[in-house]
């Protein structure tokens, strides 16, 4: 069973929450991503599960994403 707001991705536009972030049929409004609300809610404390392919990368000023 696919979640419909975000075709299982986890993550969904920011302005659009009914659409998916990524993939097929991802909203292109150039809206930020945010954690689904319907499958990507983690627990207090606990992270969102991430994008595929998301990697954090670490240089001398920091963390970037």
């Amino acid at each position: 069973m696919r979640c419909q707001p975000c075709d299982d991705v986890g993550w969904v536009c920011e302005n659009h929450p009914d659409r998916p972030w990524l993939g097929e049929r991802a909203c292109n409004c150039g809206g930020a991503g945010m954690p689904c609300p319907t499958c990507n809610c983690p627990a207090e404390g606990e992270t969102p599960r991430m994008p595929d392919g998301f990697r954090v990368e670490v240089d001398k000023n920091g963390w970037r994403n």
